[in-house]
């Protein structure tokens, strides 16, 4: 499929909402939630526990009572997004064959992505280092990405990919839907149309890319 590229409106702009605050303790979420977003505008230097107490609206000493400190609290951060992350991928458990549970979960990451733009940004567009917990062994993201590891696995046994090594195919799938979703969220492929246009040519190409696998 040939995707042509021409002028467009720029896409609408989309909610920042906060998804993981339901069903959490209100002063945690909105911490871990201005966490985020302090990380997000200040980086990693500048991020500073005094400037997200204030935009909740409590004391600085106060965010000691749920973080043992702004490691803590950036890693809740990450641990949040990741959560939210998790409730889109497993919807792709639904799929009835292998191929569809991994296009599945190809729509999911972008549908994440698109609906959560700063968990998205948070937890996939900054060094894992800086927002790493106490070990490595606790980086939610190894769960995440098993889960895209299984789906390959699956369609490689299912003789819908080739044999090849799971996860160096899930990397790949990987690099590639994460290049594609990044780029809109940057604008730079507003030139595409809106959002459902470019759920289009997502689609499309990801389509494409597994057919070169198989």
């Amino acid at each position: 499929m040939t995707t042509r590229l021409s002028p467009a409106k720029p896409a609408k702009t989309r909610p920042r909402g906060r998804p993981f605050l339901r069903g959490v303790d209100d002063t945690r979420a909105e911490l871990v939630a201005a966490a985020r977003d302090v990380f997000l505008e200040d980086g990693p230097t500048r991020f500073s526990l005094r400037e997200v107490a204030r935009r909740v609206g409590v004391s600085a000493a106060a965010v000691y009572r749920h973080f043992d400190n702004k490691e803590a609290l950036q890693f809740g951060a990450c641990t949040q997004g990741f959560q939210v992350f998790s409730s889109y991928l497993v919807r792709a458990l639904s799929a009835r064959t292998p191929l569809e549970r991994l296009l599945s979960t190809t729509e999911q990451y972008r549908l994440f992505a698109l609906e959560n733009p700063l968990d998205y940004r948070f937890i996939f567009m900054t060094v894992t280092e800086k927002v790493r917990g106490p070990t490595a062994e606790s980086y939610p993201q190894d769960t995440t990405f098993q889960f895209l590891v299984d789906r390959v696995r699956e369609c490689t046994e299912a003789g819908v990919l080739a044999p090849s090594d799971a996860t160096t195919t899930a990397v790949l799938i990987w690099a590639y839907v994460h290049g594609l979703v990044s780029l809109r969220l940057s604008e730079h492929l507003c030139a595409v149309g809106d959002d459902a246009a470019f759920a289009d040519l997502y689609r499309a190409s990801v389509e494409r890319l597994l057919r070169g696998l198989c």
